[in-house]
């Protein structure tokens, strides 16, 4: 970005300086003449700085969101990947898949070590670890599905990434 800007200035300040020289010879009518000279220089360089400022753009507003985009059947999962190299669920949108996942004091019994309250989520987050070993019971199709893709696309990676 910085390397485009200094050759649109580069650029610029040559412009100027014909612009000025053929101001000294024609008079007025140098700026005329000197427009095209502008756009010929200036307009691939401009382009290119709008297309990696839209990318820039892009980028900012979805760093919060980056790495942290997981789907299973159309449902969007927000999972924050903790220091420790540890995987941790939003238990809102577990939730959605898991109608009957316990209620958080429950949750906070059975898994004291892994929930935690995340205030930018304004919410709990139980670890992905946990959340596999409580539904290694589960029985219904849907569970099994989820705990499936939880151990496929979630976990394994996750503990290949801490090895």
């Amino acid at each position: 970005m910085i390397r485009l800007l200094l050759r649109i200035a580069f650029r610029f300040a040559l412009c100027c300086a014909a612009t000025y020289l053929l101001w000294l010879r024609l008079g007025t009518i140098a700026f005329a003449v000197a427009a095209p000279i502008f756009g010929a220089a200036l307009a691939r360089p401009l382009i290119d700085l709008v297309g990696e400022l839209a990318g820039e753009v892009k980028r900012a507003a979805l760093a919060d969101l980056e790495g942290r985009n997981y789907e299973f059947r159309g449902m969007r999962f927000d999972i924050a990947d903790h220091v420790d190299g540890y995987r941790w669920i939003s238990v809102r949108d577990v939730r959605k898949v898991l109608r009957a996942m316990p209620r958080d004091a429950v949750l906070r019994a059975q898994f004291p070590a892994d929930l935690l309250h995340d205030e930018g989520l304004k919410g709990d987050r139980i670890r992905a670890e946990a959340l596999l070993a409580y539904l290694r019971k589960a029985t219904e199709t849907d569970s099994i599905k989820f705990r499936n893709w939880l151990e496929k696309d979630v976990v394994s990676p996750a503990a290949k990434a801490r090895q």
